[in-house]
């Protein structure tokens, strides 16, 4: 029942996550945090394998569409948003080491709730906000380090930041972003991947469930992608604060829930 469940939420995570930008992985965490099965660990191993086999099918998409890409701006924040994903990871695997599961799984999801908060607030009145276009690449990647670093800690896979940092920093739309922030969060998934195929998973890791994962992974990404591209960005910003508006709730739930 249980592999069935997480199948379904990765299918519909990645194809909200793969329409609006957010990559899904800011959808599975605190989904999967919710049913409580399995620990923090193996959560981010599932929505690792998730979120890079979603990547590389909207890439692929993304380019048979015509989709071309500011090379300055795409490999800035990407390179940022690896340097700072081993950062992010470094952190976290020390927290986990240092203190039970539920404690980590709180100082997440109420961290996760700030950013989530910040994200759709900013998406919804961003008019009001002085609109920027960073040329210089070492802020650039300086941006995508920072970026990086927290997204990989909360376990979101970067998407909802990545919107802020497009939107805000580089004026692009919500619509034109998706494809920018899909990008980065493959590059930054690169160092998490190779790290699964060299270091043995924990013992409760279930191996029957990466194939389905996958499989619902690339589905689901091609799905988001084809509805990405025929929507209007107005249809693509109402998708993206439905979404944000129910992680926050789930994420609030999950605070109450392991205080």
């Amino acid at each position: 029942m249980d592999i069935l469940l997480y199948t379904l939420i990765v299918l519909f995570a990645i194809a909200i996550g793969a329409t609006s930008g957010a990559g899904g992985r800011a959808i599975i965490k605190p989904l999967f945090d919710l049913i409580g099965i399995d620990n923090a660990t193996v959560i981010g191993m599932y929505a690792t394998i998730a979120v890079f086999a979603m990547c590389l099918s909207s890439i692929i998409k993304h380019a048979k569409n015509g989709v071309t890409f500011d090379k300055k701006i795409l490999f800035g924040l990407s390179i940022g948003s690896v340097v700072g994903g081993i950062l992010g990871e470094m952190v976290f695997k020390r927290l986990t080491q240092a203190v039970p599961n539920h404690t980590v799984t709180l100082v997440q999801s109420i961290l996760l709730f700030i950013v989530l908060l910040s994200v759709l607030l900013f998406t919804q009145f961003r008019y009001r906000f002085p609109k920027y276009h960073l040329k210089h690449l070492p802020t650039i990647i300086v941006v995508g380090m920072l970026v990086g670093a927290l997204s990989v800690f909360l376990g979101i896979g970067g998407g909802p930041l990545n919107i802020i940092v497009l939107v805000g920093m580089m004026s692009y739309t919500t619509k034109e972003s998706a494809p920018y922030s899909i990008a980065m969060i493959f590059f930054a998934q690169i160092p998490k991947v190779l790290k699964l195929l060299t270091v043995a998973p924990p013992e409760n890791f279930r191996w029957a469930l990466v194939p389905l994962i996958v499989i619902a992974a690339i589905l689901g990404g091609h799905i988001g992608t084809v509805i990405n591209h025929k929507s209007t960005d107005k249809q693509v910003n109402r998708i993206y604060a439905i979404l944000m508006t129910g992680l926050l709730t789930v994420c609030l739930y999950n605070i109450v829930s392991n205080f």
